[in-house]
């Protein structure tokens, strides 16, 4: 986890004095924070994205497409899809969620046979 309060911190134009007193803790438990020598709980992460107007992804240094685990963000079109799976009556993300998998399932089939028969005419070839 790459943390970010520092940053963010900086960027809401607070001091870490101004921040521990916003959020009732010690200057020096902001400090060990930011350092990373210790990490605040989830509640205390909350109070801190609230006294600095953003959102619990930007303290802990997660985009907002990210999982905290580093995973690509997601495309335009990516994002389109969750948003309409997730606007959906709970049968229909039933629904959506198989048919994704099927075709994924299909695809990679599809991609791993390719690179079998690839690796056949390599090996034929040489």
């Amino acid at each position: 986890m790459k943390f970010n309060l520092c940053r963010a911190r900086k960027a809401a134009g607070l001091t870490q004095g101004e921040l521990a007193k916003k959020i009732g803790v010690d200057i020096k438990t902001v400090g060990n924070w930011e350092r990373e020598n210790s990490y605040p709980n989830a509640e205390q992460v909350w109070n801190c994205a609230v006294a600095l107007g953003c959102t619990p992804n930007d303290v802990l240094g997660w985009d907002s497409g990210r999982d905290g685990n580093g995973s690509q963000t997601l495309t335009a079109e990516e994002a389109e899809i969750v948003d309409c799976y997730r606007a959906s009556a709970p049968q229909w993300q039933q629904n959506i969620a198989m048919t994704a998998r099927a075709a994924a399932g299909e695809s990679k089939k599809k991609a791993e046979d390719n690179l079998h028969a690839a690796d056949g005419r390599k090996a034929a070839n040489a």
